[in-house]
């Protein structure tokens, strides 16, 4: 069995295992943010969904990631071992959660576990299988970020104590977050400046710690984005003022 790889962190988080899968390939929901590296060529592609969002165009971060083979390389081995798992397994949310569970037990010891730095729950029954391993590992975390909000939904009264998903504006779901805000009591919004999150009354995450709150906050723009955008012209004006505009 081809186990599935976990990072120990990033430029922006450490002391976490962290997983992913190809960006925009598995965001069903994905809307202004929705960006593809071809699998093969690395080469970026730009779609993103403007007509149901309350966020405005930006380019996903983690996409920009897959430009070099050896992360496009491992989000593609993930996702294909995941598929193999679900389509040859009897029983295909059992089969998943297994296989996440067996890799788990082969990564580095650590008690919290972001699921998707790229990627999101692509059908109901891998999201129901990380239910399953987050039951099987009581004494750890797991958490994501998600623009699957009807899965969330659906599947509320299921979800365990150590499983905390955050709310990501900026999919095609956006309708679903004002009548269930007494669900979604963590939503990430991304702004283009330090005044905007300060306007909206929101805090800046820069290491994830709002994931576990119960209050909206704001994810600061950051990475390569489209030539000619309002993003784009958002981090230059950043860069010129001397101010954050990414993690190193």
């Amino acid at each position: 069995m081809q186990l599935l790889s976990f990072s120990k962190g990033n430029a922006k988080l450490s002391k976490r295992l962290i997983f992913s899968l190809p960006a925009g390939y598995t965001c069903r929901q994905a809307g202004v943010c929705k960006t593809f590296a071809n699998r093969i060529t690395g080469k970026i592609i730009d779609r993103p969904d403007l007509l149901s969002s309350i966020n405005p165009e930006y380019r996903c971060f983690a996409a920009m990631a897959e430009t070099r083979p050896a992360v496009r390389d491992s989000r593609w081995s993930n996702w294909c071992a995941l598929k193999n798992a679900m389509y040859t397994g009897h029983d295909p949310v059992a089969s998943m959660s297994l296989l996440i569970k067996l890799s788990l037990a082969s990564a580095p010891k650590l008690d919290l576990v972001r699921i998707h730095e790229s990627g999101d729950f692509w059908c109901p029954q891998y999201f129901l299988a990380w239910l399953q391993v987050a039951r099987s590992f009581p004494s750890m975390k797991f958490y994501a970020y998600s623009k699957e909000l009807q899965l969330w939904l659906d599947y509320y009264d299921e979800i365990p104590d150590n499983f905390y998903l955050t709310a990501s504006a900026g999919g095609k779901l956006d309708h679903l977050i004002e009548p269930n805000k007494d669900k979604f009591k963590r939503i990430a919004y991304v702004v283009y400046t330090e005044q905007e999150a300060a306007d909206c009354g929101l805090s800046i995450d820069h290491d994830d710690s709002h994931c576990f709150g119960d209050k909206p906050f704001a994810l600061l723009l950051h990475g390569v984005q489209r030539k000619g955008t309002d993003a784009s012209k958002a981090l230059s004006q950043r860069k010129k003022a001397g101010t954050w505009t990414g993690y190193k």
